[in-house]
């Protein structure tokens, strides 16, 4: 599966084209990666138990990592597969930022989802709008790339029930989140503008490493939505391999 597939089916109450961006942004699309405080790349692991060990072996002065696709902050000890697996992953980080996006609007925040990804990647007392623009910058380009996912990233995102991260410090709500409704879609088309499509495109409505995110961000890297009827496969989807891998 790819990844802009993937994030579709997992990204239950969060525009997809947000969460791709962010994701992005947060790991270069590498499942198993996490950041730690002070380093400015992920470490980017070969295989999901790897990087299981590695974090949990982290001891960032008592501070919190930042695991997987979308950066889930969480306790080194705390680790867990499913923390991990890109579609449990991604589900936790959609229901975290829809919450910090109500609790937003009701703090008259002028941009709900800017501030929630804002409060996301940094907390509820500092925000980290450097990411925040980052990631809208991202989606208005449309230019995060597609990946296909490793064979051994499928987890159902009915695993959540039983293995869930400690939710980070901004995470203080605790309700379920809602299913994307038309003022949530309000906010995104207020924050992230459309991208006008393009005859033949199909819509797709978010340290260190082996090669490091900043070479993957290149301008000649392919747009975010999958287009079946342009160009070849390898210009839309990077299969990963040894060669990408510590």
């Amino acid at each position: 599966m790819d990844l802009v597939t993937l994030i579709a089916a997992c990204a239950l109450s969060v525009e997809p084209k947000l969460m791709h961006a962010l994701v992005w942004e947060q790991s270069g699309g590498e499942p198993w990666s996490f950041s730690v405080p002070g380093e400015s790349l992920p470490r980017v692991l070969p295989t999901i138990q790897d990087a299981i060990r590695e974090a949990r072996a982290t001891r960032p002065d008592g501070s919190r990592i930042r695991v997987g696709l979308t950066g889930l902050s969480t306790d080194p000890r705390s680790v867990t597969a499913v923390i991990f697996a890109p579609c449990p992953n991604i589900t936790l980080a959609a229901r975290q930022i829809t919450q910090l996006a109500e609790r937003c609007k009701t703090a008259s925040k002028p941009d709900p989802l800017y501030c929630a990804v804002a409060a996301y990647h940094g907390s509820w007392a500092r925000p980290d709008t450097q990411f925040a623009d980052a990631v809208r910058a991202t989606v208005e380009k449309g230019n995060a790339p597609n990946f296909d996912m490793p064979k051994d990233a499928y987890f159902d995102a009915s695993d959540i029930a039983s293995e869930t991260p400690i939710p980070g410090p901004h995470a203080a709500l605790t309700t379920s989140a809602p299913t994307p409704d038309d003022r949530a879609r309000g906010w995104l088309s207020a924050l992230f503008p459309t991208r006008p499509a393009k005859p033949g495109n199909t819509s797709t409505d978010v340290q260190n490493g082996d090669e490091t995110v900043e070479q993957r961000r290149s301008p000649g890297l392919a747009a975010a939505a999958p287009s079946p009827s342009k160009g070849p496969v390898d210009s839309l989807f990077v299969p990963r391999s040894s060669e990408r891998r510590p």
